[in-house]
């Protein structure tokens, strides 16, 4: 197109190099397998998760045989563990199949990089291949293995109904499953298969994750009128003993038992349980809020207080004032008596129909400079009220 780059074969341009360079491309993986067990062990590291298991986990690490690949699963609370869990692992190869891992691979994390970790490794004399950073494709079996094992458990929680804080035995159900599943790496065979031709590839039958299972109740000195059983839900398989592993949320302890009946049409928790309608019927909880019902009148709690609605008009309804009386004479300066001439007055009867008002409105009313509403004086007595308009 472009007279005398026509035999160019490359644009050496350091600017292209900073401003246009991509990632590279990983080719297609060819399969090429290791020839035989354990020869290469692929390894990683899942978590934390936010939601903490029943028994306190938030990680799981996993050590996938390349050759029958084979899926080993450890449940971990903190990352530190994962030094012991991998001598616990090479022991168990070792005494197990007499093989001894020869290549470890996983990625950047820096819990493979620990000194005990690279000396427990070279004084066993095996190779630590990890991938570069921020390039999880060079780990991809561990990789790809994770993805399988999470959404298989995803799948188990979301048919079952079961809270999320039971991940950890979803997670080592579908391992569980997963290692007796055919695969098309191996050419539709089983991994379970490959380590373990002489075995039964089930040993115990399998069952619905989360249903209704009922342990039989072996507590010695049972009345005779007691249960005989317990009411679980139905979490997994053992994998040192031949039993299954059940769960009690209302005692919140485990169970591995072989005597367990299982009803798998029933699931422990109905689908009310499931966290995320909950999560999206949120705006539920402030309805009745803005649906709250107009207050009531007191006269509904206190039938025998008048209306709300009467009491302002009792306070503008008051008593006639009655006329002043104009004293008879003049009261001595002398005199020890308070008011003497004018004439006894009847002590005003008590208005009994202010006794329901409230004491803020009757004491309200009153006028201190009213004389018609002020506290009855003591009235002098008939013989010495005469006696006193009659002593001049």
């Amino acid at each position: 197109m472009v007279p005398g780059f026509s035999n160019l074969s490359s644009l050496e341009c350091e600017s292209c190099h900073l401003g246009k360079q991509p990632r590279k491309s990983f080719p297609r993986r060819v399969n090429n397998r290791a020839t035989s067990p354990f020869d290469l062990v692929h390894t990683d590291v899942w978590g934390p998760y936010r939601v903490t298991s029943t028994l306190g986990f938030r990680y799981f690490v996993i050590f996938v045989d390349d050759f029958s690949r084979y899926t080993w699963l450890f449940l971990m609370k903190e990352r530190f563990e994962l030094f012991h869990i991998f001598q616990t692992f090479c022991a168990e190869i070792q005494t197990q199949f007499g093989h001894s891992i020869k290549i470890l691979r996983s990625d950047n994390a820096k819990e493979f990089f620990g000194a005990s970790f690279n000396q427990f490794m070279t004084s066993r004399g095996m190779l630590h291949q990890s991938s570069c950073v921020h390039t999880p494709q060079q780990n991809g079996v561990a990789e790809r293995k994770n993805r399988h094992l999470v959404d298989t458990a995803r799948t188990l929680l979301l048919h079952s109904h079961t809270p999320p804080q039971y991940w950890a035995d979803a997670v080592l159900t579908a391992c569980h499953l997963i290692n007796r599943m055919p695969s098309s790496v191996l050419n539709n065979e089983i991994p379970y298969s490959i380590l373990f031709p002489a075995r039964d590839l089930f040993p115990l039958p399998p069952h619905v994750f989360g249903c209704v299972c009922f342990v039989h109740d072996t507590t010695p000195g049972l009345a005779k009128m007691a249960a005989r059983s317990i009411k679980c839900i139905f979490l997994g398989y053992s994998r040192l003993q031949k039993g299954y592993r059940c769960y009690s949320p209302l005692l919140k302890k485990h169970f591995i038992s072989a005597d367990v009946t299982f009803i798998e049409s029933s699931f422990y928790y109905p689908l009310s349980s499931v966290n995320t309608p909950s999560c999206l019927d949120f705006t539920s909880y402030l309805r009745p809020i803005h649906q709250e019902p107009p207050i009531n009148p007191p006269s509904d709690e206190h039938p025998n207080c008048p209306p709300m609605s009467d009491r302002p008009l009792q306070v503008y309804h008051r008593r006639p004032r009655p006329p002043p009386i104009e004293p008879i004479m003049a009261t001595p300066v002398d005199s020890p008596m308070t008011d003497p001439a004018s004439p006894p007055s009847p002590t005003p009867a008590l208005d009994t129909t202010q006794d329901n008002l409230p004491i803020a409105l009757r004491k309200g009313t009153v006028a201190t400079s009213s004389p018609s509403l002020s506290p009855p004086c003591p009235m002098p007595l008939p013989i010495i009220y005469f006696w006193l308009c009659h002593i001049k």
